[in-house]
């Protein structure tokens, strides 16, 4: 069970807010609609670095936005993306062991980006999401290789995180006001309170918002529960800035994340031994600035610096029988900037452009100990990384776009002490090229071939010490990028009044087949784990993902078949999902400011595996939400989300998870803006 000494302030404050809901009534607040619901087609930036509807994307994306993040009441990022074609959360529930997989690759071949600034944290058996998904405004997910706009990491894909500002709160005429929140969830005896103000004025807004969270052990469908699972959370998020004018902002976001748990020290494994007292901090700071006037179609300016850190401090609750008492304390710091631009010119009348480029860089250094001396199996080092991108869009008589793009990255490694290898450098160059063709207003279809690659890691390179007793790491400084080489095409339906008058339905299916190469690999022998460059891969698969609204009605289908083999050894690829389909479907009742709806979501059996490694069970899920959030009366102001995941309490586990993954999870989130 998760300790509860920390955050009493919070849980005051909470309660003191509870209170005052109870003896006041929001007065001058203008009527509000019905519940909102999750747009059909959101606007989106990160498939092209230039806004864009989802489905206007050539390629394959997905965006969970903040009206589904208030819907799903989410303790883990899993809540919102597991129902997206492609991409899966691995490692199981436990903090800190969360691991996005996308089109079968997972770690450092997913780039992730929190308000900006590179997640590159990546540690033995533990996870890379460190972050409360309470006050998440947006995730987009682009699928395939996307180094060109976005560099080393971007081999299976991008995860973008953007997180609310002052504006998703403040409703039309209000210059400040505060939100309070409390929810409750039956799988882990979850609590949760927070506190959120905001404010906007005189062209300076802010927002500060506090969050805390303690959950016991996960519990498994039928009976028995997870060890060890269990967390105390406090989470905390600034974001601010000043807009100088239409168009032209300068921003700020911090955000903090503080875990305490008793965990093991390999969380994403099934291992129930070596249990630890155990602290992950988080902080995440970003400065940003955009300008653009519509004066200067030339001027189309995004800038961001950041600094990112991660800390974890692990001290094993029963001293080794091999090392003795053990404390390990584990920091990773990236600093870096992004900046791009966007010129948009008309070279005829049947030709237009916009012309997106810029250059990035980051430094990057860790460092590991082990009862305060130093320690080989997180080694101390740092890197650079720069690079400069250009990515011209080409419309032609306004129904075929063209665009190719193209990237230069150089990185460099070094370790803190020559002993442990020599220092590294090397360049890459990455293409891209796509067509799109508007057939039609309502059909689209494209094509594309992307290339991508991932450096490796400063642990990867300079890893040594003990992996288990009786095996040491091997250091391999001669360490090549892994190099992915995707070919995709895909069809986009944009239909009004497709069945009938008023409706809409959005439909994109998309094809993939990426050859990687160089792929960098544990290998393990009886004295001895090096990483070395030894596999070549192939991934293909279908996904499918669409939207309809027609009335009160609204609807979402995904799903997707992804393969992979690993053409060295010949045999399946050990990190593909099963195939599967996930269902959303609701209806609002306007009259009474209330939505419901329910979830499916059908997996496959994964019996497509290497020699070694489990097949899974299929399995089908069922979840049921309501939404209410009254218009008038007393009780203008709040809104309820009550929910039930996994209602067969269904005893399943996902192929990339190795426990058994959540039972039956009644839910329920309150909160009162005023």
């Amino acid at each position: 069970m998760a300790r509860c000494g920390s955050a009493v302030v919070m849980v005051m404050a909470a309660m003191s807010a509870s209170e005052a809901l109870g003896q006041m009534t929001p007065s001058g607040m203008p009527d509000q609609a019905q519940v909102p619901i999750a747009p059909l087609d959101p606007i989106t930036v990160t498939g092209t670095r230039t806004e864009r509807s989802l489905y206007d994307v050539p390629g394959s994306a997905s965006t969970v936005t903040r009206q589904t993040v208030d819907q799903r009441q989410p303790q883990r990022l899993d809540d919102l993306l597991r129902d997206l074609p492609g991409v899966e959360i691995s490692g199981g529930p436990r903090p800190g062991a969360g691991e996005p997989n996308v089109r079968g690759l997972e770690g450092e071949r997913v780039l992730i980006r929190l308000d900006g600034a590179r997640q590159d944290f990546q540690s033995g058996h533990k996870g890379r999401i460190f972050l409360d998904p309470d006050l998440i405004k947006q995730v987009d997910v682009v699928r395939g290789p996307n180094s060109v706009l976005y560099g080393s990491g971007a081999l299976a894909g991008v995860i973008n995180i953007t997180m609310r500002d002052a504006t998703d709160f403040l409703r039309p005429g209000e210059k400040a006001g505060y939100r309070v929140k409390t929810g409750f969830q039956s799988v882990n005896d979850m609590v949760m309170a927070q506190v959120v103000g905001f404010a906007n004025v005189a062209g300076f807004d802010l927002l500060g918002g506090l969050t805390y969270r303690n959950s016991g052990d996960y519990s498994f469908g039928g009976k028995g529960h997870l060890a060890n699972s269990g967390a105390e959370v406090v989470s905390g998020l600034v974001k601010g800035g000043y807009t100088f004018q239409p168009g032209q902002r300068l921003g700020l976001s911090l955000i903090a994340f503080d875990d305490r748990d008793i965990s093991t020290t390999a969380p994403n494994t099934a291992a129930t031994t070596a249990p630890a007292d155990r602290t992950t901090q988080q902080l995440t700071g970003s400065v940003t600035y955009d300008h653009r006037d519509p004066n200067l179609p030339w001027l189309d300016l995004k800038a961001v610096a950041y600094h990112n850190r991660v800390y974890i401090r692990e001290k094993l609750l029963r001293p080794s029988p091999f090392t003795g008492p053990r404390l390990d304390e584990t920091a990773m710091r990236t600093s870096g900037t992004d900046v791009q631009n966007t010129s948009r010119f008309a070279i005829s009348d049947a030709v237009a452009v916009a012309l997106t480029y810029g250059v990035d860089g980051r430094v990057e250094s860790t460092d590991g100990e082990r009862n305060n001396v130093p320690r080989p199996e997180f080694p101390d080092a740092h890197g650079r990384v720069a690079g400069a991108f250009v990515q011209p869009e080409i419309r032609l008589w306004d129904s075929v776009s063209l665009t190719p793009g193209l990237r230069f990255d150089y990185y460099y490694r070094k370790p803190d002490s020559a002993a442990v290898g020599p220092s590294l450098s090397e360049s890459r160059v990455s293409p891209r090229i796509g067509v799109q063709w508007d057939a039609t207003k309502w059909f689209s279809a494209y094509a594309l071939y992307a290339e991508a690659f991932r450096a490796p890691s400063l642990s990867e390179l300079y890893v040594s010490g003990t992996h288990f007793p009786g095996n040491r790491f091997i250091p391999n400084p001669n360490l090549k990028p892994e190099i992915g080489k995707n070919k995709e095409v895909g069809v986009t339906l944009k239909l009004d009044d497709a069945v009938q008058p008023g409706d809409k339905l959005r439909f994109r299916v998309s094809g993939f087949h990426t050859n990687y190469r160089d792929f960098i690999d544990l290998i393990v022998t009886a004295t001895t784990t090096t990483p070395v460059n030894v596999t070549r891969a192939t991934i293909w698969g279908v996904e499918l993902e669409g939207g309809y609204m027609s009335g009160n009605w609204f609807g979402t289908l995904g799903a997707s078949i992804i393969r992979g083999d690993n053409k060295s050894t010949h045999q399946p690829l050990a990190s593909i999902p099963g195939d599967k389909v996930a269902l959303t479907v609701g209806y609002q009742f306007p009259e009474w400011d209330l939505v419901i709806g329910g979830r499916s979501k059908l997996v496959a059996a994964q019996n497509r595996v290497p020699t070694g490694v489990r097949k899974t069970d299929g399995y089908a899920l069922f979840d049921l939400f309501l939404s209410w959030q009254p218009s008038d009366g007393p009780l203008r102001g709040a809104r309820f989300d009550l929910g039930i995941d996994n209602l067969t309490d269904k005893r399943y586990r996902d192929h990339l998870t190795p426990n058994l993954d959540p039972g039956r999870n009644f839910k329920l989130a309150a909160s009162f803006q005023f």
